[in-house]
């Protein structure tokens, strides 16, 4: 069945662009490379390192279909179709064929843009523009939380404001589906960012409900707020940052990424962000987690490259460590591969990305 959505899809193209209703591109990026991480816990309790092939530590690999028609008065008919795939196996994530967007709306330059069907969350956005090493899949904001703000979400309306004077905003309501209970799986969120020739700050707040409509995962169901700045000076960009996630004291459940059931996480972090040639750029961010319940605390360190071998290439390279408190057990690769509770790990990828 996807083999036959995907080529349906690809087909289509020809077909849009042969009648010239509307503009359709195909795009992606593919990212692939090596992998090393250390003190990973294995099931006897023991820590072993990993070294491995990298598919998706510095960005997922992607491909999509983006169209717009000119409806005549400033309107346009846009839709988007993305999936996530991984360059190591070439597969799909398993019964989703688009699994990041999968939307059609309206847009006008003038009034905004409203969306209908699967998107990416807010979150996700908001913690690209404000985290050192681009929201990176194996190290950044991300390893605190593990991957709370990413992803796409379903069954959403997404409203796009236009920019006035640097400031714009964006709305997404989600809704559960459920009979009889309709905060049952529900979703929402609304971000705002400001920018200027130097200064940018960003803002997002976001609740994910679970099928009971209760805030029961510290990580999966729970409340999230978001905040962070940039400031540009010459070729480098400085960042600072601070999330805070919450869930529901009587409601929220232990798992495998919260045994202690705690109720609150917080993080902070700065970096920067350094261009030094037109292809070279070094990366650099701090960050400090904390959570409650006896959930530990713990410090990340990152460094990050990338260097252009042309306008749609690029070699990547990171390194990360991660200090745990005794009774933390954050990894250095975000929700992946965790060491012991109270073990240190050290992780790194290099690779190659490139986008069509």
């Amino acid at each position: 069945m996807k083999r036959i959505a995907i080529t349906a899809a690809l087909a289509a193209v020809g077909i849009c662009n042969a009648n010239a209703q509307s503009s359709v591109t195909l795009y992606g990026r593919v990212a692939a490379g090596l992998d090393f991480v250390t003190n990973v816990a294995t099931p006897d309790g023991q820590s072993k390192n990993n070294y491995r092939f990298g598919s998706n530590q510095y960005g997922y690999s992607w491909f999509g279909l983006k169209g717009d028609e000119d409806l005549g008065g400033g309107f346009h008919a846009v839709f988007k179709l993305e999936s996530l795939f991984t360059s190591g196996t070439g597969q799909i994530p398993p019964d989703t064929i688009f699994t990041r967007d999968a939307y059609v709306g309206l847009s006008h330059d003038q009034y905004g843009s409203i969306w209908f069907g699967r998107a990416m969350s807010l979150t996700d956005e908001t913690g690209w523009y404000i985290d050192p090493l681009g929201e990176q899949v194996g190290t950044g904001i991300a390893n605190f939380a593990y991957g709370r703000a990413w992803g796409p979400r379903s069954n959403v309306i997404t409203y796009n404001s236009p920019t006035w004077a640097g400031f714009s905003f964006r709305v997404q309501d989600g809704f559960g589906n459920e009979a009889g209970n309709f905060r049952g799986g529900r979703q929402f969120s609304v971000s705002a960012q400001y920018t200027s020739a130097a200064f940018a700050a960003y803002g997002v707040y976001e609740e994910l409900r679970d099928a009971n409509g209760k805030f029961s995962g510290l990580y999966t169901a729970s409340r999230e707020y978001m905040a962070g700045a940039t400031y540009t000076l010459g070729p480098v960009k400085f960042y600072a940052g601070y999330q805070q996630l919450v869930s529901s004291g009587k409601d929220t459940v232990a798992d495998t990424f919260n045994p202690f059931a705690a109720t609150r996480s917080q993080q902070e972090w700065i970096g920067a962000f350094y261009q030094a040639t037109p292809a070279l750029a070094l990366q650099a961010g701090w960050y400090h987690g904390n959570v409650n319940h006896g959930g530990g605390t713990g410090n990340l360190a990152a460094l990050g490259t990338t260097y252009y071998l042309s306008k749609r290439t690029f070699l990547y390279m990171t390194v990360g460590a991660m200090f745990n408190g005794k009774s933390s057990a954050f990894p250095v690769e975000t929700a992946d591969s965790q060491p012991l509770p109270g073990h240190n790990q050290q992780g790194g990828y290099f690779g190659i990305m490139h986008f069509f």
